[in-house]
């Protein structure tokens, strides 16, 4: 008998055995059917010789995977029954057989329809709780370590409470602290990567562990929706990116919703990432050589014999020609300041608008926590939150983070991919939302989106909790929540309004054309006064003025969803105002918990 392996740390596996109990040979017939139907297929990992998953049946032995190395017992091995007094792993045959049909349903719900996108046909459905194993781990340990490059088993949390730390810091609340319906340790199975954080054991837990080739069995046999041109992993990839954004694991601007300046003259000259040097300094150039061939015909249809710098015989006829072309054009450079001028300064107070309007939103749903928060119910004893208060607290502040990251994700095109159905699941693997809010959102009609949805909950689950007596049914109270919730759906469109609307195409046309047709001539209008010195004015000229065309239009898309320039240094990195709401959805409750007096 191969020599069983240690669990991971403060891991055990609660598991007696036996495959082969009467009527055992019905469950194997089950499996064998299960794996004819599947026959041509070769999943990852596993050799076209044997279709048996190891996981679930070998030569009438159930095979556990853990790490490198497999623990093989039979049924009729006294360590099986009894297990192992040094803590080593023993096999779960019978309980992975016997699951009780809440941990059935528990394990597909979570795992089937969240992680697998609900793609595994309906026999692999069956048997997916055959593929885990419960195991529990006491407070304090690491489940799982940042970097460890074995990354062999998943987590599916079943009761207590995991904490998530990366680079040595907890994320924040309430991303950072994970319980039941958490899956943990997926990414690195999916993109087959070391651990990305490091978790650990915040109270007792009890979860549900599927090793690296398990998953891998059933991640290959995932029926992509007809039409899809990218796999399972590439989407989640996609969308994982996006939630570690507005979670806070990754930050644009080191945390800041725009680049921040210093005003030191030094550090500004030595920016380029995301200014409009690193631009304009294409057109910039373009033109520079086109003004340098310009000057050298010029020059060699007048047979031009002045030294290099010296400024053109304006009594050359070719000369004298162009210096008509240069006072017209100067003419154009008073218009066209004041014109582009003018539209940048319109362009900057939408920008200003918008970045008004979400803090705005910010404060309403700061607002709606805080007055929740203040009269909240009271345990007369302790002065502490009763639990259908705590409950309520907890349930509004979920809600208002779904409905400011959905609504936020409905504007944005960078976030929109968490709206789709995938989206709303992965969410739903992270942390983002129960199993039951998954199902209700996945199943909305085509013209109600996440965000509305999740307003309704927020306004029902007040007044139920008034109802209660959760929370002070007074109507000054009913009417200041009111105002600011429903007042929220309203601020938001105004802000979809503002950029629907945001420059009449007529405008825009007209001053690309101006400032375009400004920069056409300069070369030809510069070289009767300017000679060769045209070449750097035509430079400087294109560089403030396409420059300044193209900031204005930067600012007329804060939220880059144009993808005219991307990460520019003014584009709003909006997973900012998502995570400081998430944080502020639960400070006040926090912060009001214990009382003084």
């Amino acid at each position: 008998m191969a020599p069983a392996e240690t669990p991971p740390p403060g891991g055990k596996l609660s598991i007696p055995l036996a495959l082969y109990f009467s009527p055992t040979m019905i469950w194997k017939q089950a499996i064998v059917s299960f794996l004819s139907i599947h026959d041509a297929r070769t999943p990852f990992g596993y050799s076209s010789a044997s279709k048996v998953p190891s996981f679930l049946l070998n030569e009438g032995k159930l095979v556990v995977r853990h790490a490198t190395e497999y623990n093989e017992l039979g049924s009729n091995d006294d360590d099986a029954v009894d297990g192992d007094s040094d803590g080593d792993i023993i096999s779960d045959a019978e309980g992975r057989a016997n699951r009780t049909q809440e941990e059935a349903n528990f394990i597909r719900s979570n795992i089937h329809t969240d992680l697998f996108d609900g793609g595994l046909p309906p026999d692999a459905i069956e048997l997916l709780p055959t593929s885990f194993d419960k195991v529990e781990y006491e407070k304090g340990t690491v489940l799982m370590q940042q970097g460890d490059e074995i990354a062999d088993f998943l987590l599916l949390v079943d009761d207590g409470k995991c904490t998530i730390s990366i680079d040595g810091k907890e994320l924040p609340y309430p991303y950072g602290t994970v319980g039941r319906g958490t899956i943990m340790g997926e990414n690195s199975l999916i993109y087959k990567k070391a651990r990305g954080a490091t978790v650990t054991a915040k109270t007792d837990v009890s979860a549900w562990r599927q090793s690296l080739e398990s998953f891998q069995y059933f991640m290959n046999i995932v029926e992509t929706e007809e039409g899809e041109d990218e796999d399972i992993p590439a989407q989640l990839l996609k969308i994982d990116k996006v939630i570690d954004k507005i979670s806070g694991t990754k930050t644009a601007y080191g945390g800041n919703v725009i680049k921040q300046i210093e005003p030191n003259r030094g550090w500004l000259w030595r920016q380029w990432t995301g200014t409009i040097l690193q631009h304009a300094w294409k057109p910039t150039l373009f033109n520079m050589l086109v003004t340098t061939g310009f000057v050298l015909a010029v020059q060699s249809k007048t047979k031009s014999t002045l030294a290099f710098g010296m400024l053109p015989n304006k009594s050359d006829p070719v000369v004298a020609r162009m210096l008509g072309l240069g006072m017209a054009w100067k003419y154009t450079m008073s218009i066209t300041t004041f014109i582009l001028s003018f539209f940048l300064s319109q362009a900057y107070n939408l920008w200003r608008d918008v970045y008004h309007t979400a803090r705005v939103v910010q404060g309403k749903l700061s607002d709606i926590n805080l007055l929740l928060a203040c009269s909240a119910e009271r345990n007369e004893d302790t002065g502490n939150y009763t639990p259908k208060a705590q409950a309520l607290l907890e349930d509004v502040a979920s809600y208002t983070r779904l409905f400011h990251a959905f609504t936020w994700a409905s504007l944005s095109k960078k976030l929109d991919i968490l709206l789709g159905v995938r989206g709303i699941r992965r969410l739903t693997c992270r942390g983002w939302m129960t199993q039951k809010e998954c199902e209700i959102l996945s199943s909305l009609e085509p013209n109600v989106q996440p965000q509305h949805a999740c307003l309704m909950w927020t306004v029902t689950r007040i007044l139920k909790g008034m109802k209660e007596g959760a929370v002070a049914d007074d109507h000054v109270l009913r009417d200041q929540i009111f105002e600011r919730t429903t007042s929220l759906q309203g601020v938001f469109s105004g802000i979809g309004g503002k950029l629907a609307g945001k420059i009449p195409l007529a405008y825009a046309h007209f001053v690309q054309i101006l400032v375009d047709v400004f920069l056409f001539l300069a070369p030809f209008a510069l070289y009767g006064e300017l000679g060769v010195w045209s070449v750097p004015a035509v430079g400087i000229l294109t560089l403030f003025y396409s420059g300044l065309l193209d900031l204005a239009k930067i600012l007329l898309d804060p939220l880059d969803k144009d993808d005219f320039y991307n990460n520019a240094s003014v584009n709003m990195d909006i997973a900012v105002f998502i995570r400081e709401s998430n944080a502020g959805s639960t400070r006040w409750m926090a912060g009001g918990q214990s009382l003084p007096f």
